[in-house]
């Protein structure tokens, strides 16, 4: 269904018109849904990855800062635990949960007050899941940052989520976190067969 009207306001600015560097300087940030395509450069090394959404804050006009580019790449590998043999590593050579830590990290160095991500979990195993939702509630959403999900999991609304709106064909139901599996089925249009 295209769009049909609406205006996505953050602090009163209006972000829905903005461009992508626009939005990060508005604390605004993506984490996609395809980490390949969209949220790595697979030519570019784990610590390129890491830097390359917060470039301006080493870079002033055609000089980069290296040690304050190694400083945030540093920092990203050690805050968002990502497991690699060093920020020169090949973005390829990590597994599918550790490209996605470089994707948010490389999102959280921007240091963004709200950070979207499409299905934050696919392509990762059980455990990657789990240490990427500790980092987001624990590290991110308990510094003040919004962390808003969107996902086809019901599994993770209902153990994570403070607040769950269910979309469904043109219409949203927002509820709180103290909802079923069945609620949140019926409100979208599901059912569930025991």
């Amino acid at each position: 269904m295209p769009l049909s009207g609406g205006r996505v306001l953050l602090e009163g600015v209006d972000v829905s018109r903005l461009s992508i560097a626009e939005r990060i300087d508005n604390g605004l940030v993506l984490v996609p849904e395809d980490r390949q395509r969209d949220g790595l450069v697979q030519t570019m090394s784990v610590g390129e990855n890491l830097s390359l959404a917060s470039i301006k804050a080493f870079t002033k006009g055609l000089l980069t800062s290296g040690s304050r580019e190694r400083g945030v790449i540093d920092e990203s590998i050690s805050s968002v635990h990502i497991k690699t043999d060093g920020p020169r590593a090949d973005i390829g050579s990590l597994s599918g949960g550790n490209q996605q830590k470089v994707v948010i990290g490389k999102m959280l160095a921007t240091h963004p007050r709200v950070v979207l991500l499409d299905e934050p979990s696919r392509g990762i195993d059980i455990g990657a899941k789990a240490e990427v939702f500790k980092l987001l509630a624990e590290g991110a959403a308990s510094q003040g940052l919004a962390v808003i999900f969107s996902t086809s999991e019901v599994g993770e609304c209902l153990s994570i989520a403070h607040r769950i709106v269910v979309m469904s064909r043109d219409a949203s139901r927002p509820s709180s976190a103290d909802v079923s599996k069945e609620q949140i089925m019926a409100a979208s249009g599901e059912s569930v067969v025991a």
